[in-house]
């Protein structure tokens, strides 16, 4: 049976050291479970990088996680597969299948066809165009301001005035009717059975990756339809949130000028190249994302990057939504150059010209001053006070960072004239409150371990995990959440929730609450003080197990279920302590000899342990 690029992930992670693979480049510090650093991703003091028994890393500063196979690709930038492979190699792990896979041989096979008919397509676009019919276009496009030259370095091409002419045209090149609907080059008509073209009677633009590929197309309308612009779907080519359209073509330009001009659209990303602005790139009509400005980091390293928004559409534009972007990618300054009226980039630089265009991109101010700014324009002083409590509170108690929102707490203050303290007193009212249904004279007051009256209660902070549950703690978890009254046996609920699970907070937390509502006779799934305790954040976290099917923890005998995954726990605890005793005695070797025997006693004393788990009953 072929092994999918599945298992061979789940075997490279099982045996890589992360600690040795990530202590080569940062000086690791044992700290209970885990081991700290500072960490490997951004600059700091203070160690808030962790490595966690499970093979996993956190940084609590930059909320950069992952395994080994993660951290290789963030730190080499190395491809999916080159990391397997790369892992591989250096610790020596049988993994042929990686070259030989037939997941990777279709996949591969897959995208060739799909790049193939792209590149067809675009051929007979530009072909279209340059006949006796493009003559209209091509004068539309002169009209534009673009030359020559220009409308053929750009790729310029033009559909078929009839429904199927590119399908017509793709299939007797041999390609099939099914990979032109994955490749959103048609649809498939329910009356006659038959393919029609996506695109139709539209000047066409050819979207690249970063390799200059032809991976979409997006149309620009000359009839009198109301959707002026039409991009490609999605397809196993293409995903708009992560590309950049011109990011290819204006990289060298990004680096030289040490800058990137960010606008909406393709067509104004053309204009300001056909008037000699090149350092520009676009979101392609989608909100900035940060697959996307990660993607301009990685390939232009670019210190500052200018947004340039349409004149009647900065508003919108300068939402709150962008700041959250920006504060994931801290290596690129973010500002914004506003046009005023209705003009858009296009417009203003054919009406215009570059240079004053250059003006406008000079006067560009912070993003985000630009986006809380947008909030509070033209609003009477005396409506601040509710914008804040009613748009910036709820915003900010989206935003778990703590540095990051206290942050954005301190420019909100300066920008409003709203104390910091009102502020932070507003959030924590606003995060901590008691979810619909819960009695804060109970369960939340207990949960806060302070008198319901307290004040004390408002400066909890919100448990927020930094990992998903293995798959040990989720069944353990979930038999006892979803098991009836009297199922399990007396006494043993709270040993089952501790022992071995090394739960972080908010589990923790839960795992008390379901222990305490069996205790006291009830099913925890059906009790609803089980979940009064926790904040509506929270409670989105734990939907993750209590919104699960029932039936996902079904079983004949639920004490022996979990006892199995308690074992199965207990013997991949063992595993792990062994692993780091056998590195321990590696390094007493060449350091301290007189250790070696002590360290040895205790392998072999585990293995023991280890050895009874497996043995039969």
């Amino acid at each position: 049976m072929t092994t999918s690029l599945d298992d061979v992930k789940l075997r490279i992670k099982s045996r890589v050291p992360l600690d040795q693979l990530i202590g080569e480049t940062v000086t690791l510090v044992r700290r209970g479970t885990s081991l700290t650093a500072c960490c490997p991703f951004h600059a700091e003091k203070s160690p808030s990088f962790h490595i966690y028994p499970d093979n996993h890393y956190y940084c609590f500063g930059c909320k950069e996680t992952g395994d080994a196979i993660t951290f290789v690709r963030k730190t080499r930038e190395f491809s999916f597969i080159e990391s397997l492979k790369f892992l591989a190699g250096k610790y020596g792990i049988d993994a042929p299948e990686l070259d030989e896979s037939d997941t990777l041989k279709r996949r591969r096979g897959e995208h060739a066809v799909l790049t193939q008919m792209m590149v067809a397509a675009q051929e007979f676009f530009v072909s279209e165009l340059a006949s006796p019919r493009g003559e209209e276009s091509l004068e539309y496009l002169k009209n534009r301001g673009f030359s020559a030259e220009n409308i053929i370095a750009f790729g310029f091409g033009l559909t078929p005035s009839e429904g199927f002419g590119l399908s017509k045209h793709l299939r007797a090149l041999g390609f099939r009717d099914d990979d032109m609907s994955r490749a959103s080059l048609s649809g498939m008509s329910a009356q006659s059975g038959r393919p029609y073209d996506f695109f139709r009677d539209r000047i066409m633009i050819p979207i690249r990756d970063i390799q200059g590929r032809v991976i979409a197309f997006g149309g620009r309308t000359i009839t009198n339809d109301p959707a002026k612009y039409k991009n490609s779907g999605a397809t196993p080519l293409f995903d708009k949130s992560g590309v950049l359209f011109g990011l290819h073509q204006s990289r060298e330009a990004i680096k030289d000028k040490r800058r990137a001009i960010i606008v909406e659209g393709y067509m104004d990303t053309l204009a300001l190249w056909q008037a000699g602005v090149r350092e520009v790139v676009a979101s392609m009509g989608t909100a900035l994302t940060v697959r996307q400005l990660k993607l301009l980091s990685q390939q232009t390293k670019t210190p500052e990057a200018i947004v340039m928004f349409d004149g009647d559409n900065a508003g919108k534009q300068a939402t709150l939504s962008a700041i959250e972007v920006v504060l994931e990618v801290p290596e690129i300054r973010v500002r914004a150059a506003k046009l005023n009226g209705g003009d858009d980039p296009d417009t203003f630089v054919r009406k215009n010209g570059a240079d004053a265009l250059r003006e406008v991109l000079s006067n560009s101010v912070d993003l985000m001053d630009l986006a809380i700014g947008s909030k509070l324009s033209g609003i009477n002083q005396a409506a601040i006070p509710s914008i804040v409590s009613n748009d910036f509170v709820p915003w900010l108690s989206k935003i778990p960072d703590q540095i990051k929102r206290g942050y954005l707490v301190t420019r909100i203050s300066g920008l409003t004239g709203v104390p910091v303290e009102v502020i932070l007193r507003q959030l924590h009212s606003f995060s901590f409150a008691p979810p619909p249904g819960a009695r804060p004279d109970s369960a939340f007051a207990a949960r806060l371990g302070v008198n319901p009256a307290s004040k004390e209660s408002l400066e909890t902070p919100i448990l927020m995990p930094s990992r998903a549950l293995t798959p040990v703690e989720k069944g353990v978890l979930g038999h006892v959440y979803f098991a009836e009254a009297g199922e399990i046996e007396p006494g043993k609920v709270d040993s089952f929730m501790s022992k071995e699970l090394a739960l972080e907070p908010l589990w923790e937390l839960f795992s008390r609450q379901v222990a305490q509502s069996y205790a006291q006779g009830h099913s925890p799934k059906n009790d609803p003080m089980v979940l009064a305790a926790f904040s509506p954040e929270e409670v989105a976290v734990l939907a993750s197990l209590t919104e699960m099917a029932a039936a996902s923890f079904e079983t004949a005998d639920r004490n022996k279920s979990i006892d199995t995954l308690i074992t199965e726990q207990s013997r991949n605890n063992i595993k792990q302590s062994i692993t780091l005793l056998k590195r321990q005695v590696q390094i007493a070797a060449s350091q301290s000899p007189q250790d070696v025997p002590k360290f040895l006693a205790e392998v072999m004393a585990l293995s023991q342990n280890l050895a009874s788990l497996d043995r039969p009953i």
